[in-house]
């Protein structure tokens, strides 16, 4: 695999929970560097109502950002989205435009739910997300409590048109972890686009592949972890129909 894409993380500083600073985002960018990602979608949270940034604001920070890596890394490619914390009203704010940023520019958006959300109203949330034309992205479906070990409710997501991702590092765990058997589950049966970083800082939540990429790589073979890890990824970029 020529490069890995990292679709989900927390790397613009000052914005969310992730960096915050811009030498801890370089420091993040070079971690990112040496595991052989050279592409990023960079999605800092976005909550209702309780941003620490403005819509035109968070893009001068990322471009900020985009200048000190272009000096330092001239062939690390940076791009925009948020991951969106679905919670009442988030429709309205998708269909108002200028207040989310959709990942790449394209039609192709992140989002995340309280783990604890009953399935019903997980369901019926990305069902009215679906219906305002976007391609919904679920972060890290692999900690959400209502659909551990439920294939079904997965597969009746999957017949919605979204699509989802799972933490890198979820695959980490020894062989009587249930998150990794259960990630490992789901992304052998097929249902699973995405593999990232989600990573935070610099010291506890940092991008780390190397252990997903071979578990893939052993199991389903190098064409599998290419669209894991990058090429479905690159489709969000180019904003291309990933099929489901």
């Amino acid at each position: 695999m020529e490069y890995l894409i990292d679709m989900h993380d927390h790397i613009v500083p000052g914005v969310d929970d992730g960096s915050q600073s811009m030498e801890e985002s370089l420091a993040l960018i070079d971690m990112e560097y040496k595991e052989g990602v050279r592409k990023i979608i960079c999605t800092p949270h976005y909550m209702r109502n309780r941003n620490r940034y403005e819509y035109d604001g968070l893009e001068e920070a990322f471009e900020k950002l985009k200048q000190e890596v272009a000096v330092k890394y001239p062939d690390m490619e940076l791009y925009l989205g948020n991951e969106v914390l679905c919670e009442n009203g988030i429709t309205d704010d998708i269909r108002k435009g200028r207040l989310i940023h959709s990942m790449a520019g394209g039609k192709y958006m992140l989002f995340e739910f309280n783990i604890k959300l009953p399935y019903h109203e997980l369901y019926d949330t990305m069902k009215a997300i679906v219906e305002t034309r976007v391609r919904p992205v679920i972060a890290h479906v692999e900690r959400y409590s209502c659909l551990v070990g439920r294939l079904d409710r997965i597969k009746e997501l999957k017949s919605l048109g979204l699509y989802l991702q799972i933490n890198a590092d979820s695959l980490e765990g020894g062989l009587f972890d249930e998150n990794t058997r259960w990630c490992k589950k789901m992304i052998s049966e097929g249902y699973i686009e995405f593999i990232s970083s989600d990573c935070h800082d610099s010291e506890n939540r940092i991008p780390s592949y190397k252990t997903a990429r071979a578990w893939i790589r052993k199991k389903l073979g190098e064409d599998m972890e290419d669209a894991l890890f990058r090429g479905n990824a690159e489709k969000v970029i180019n904003n291309a129909f990933i099929q489901v």
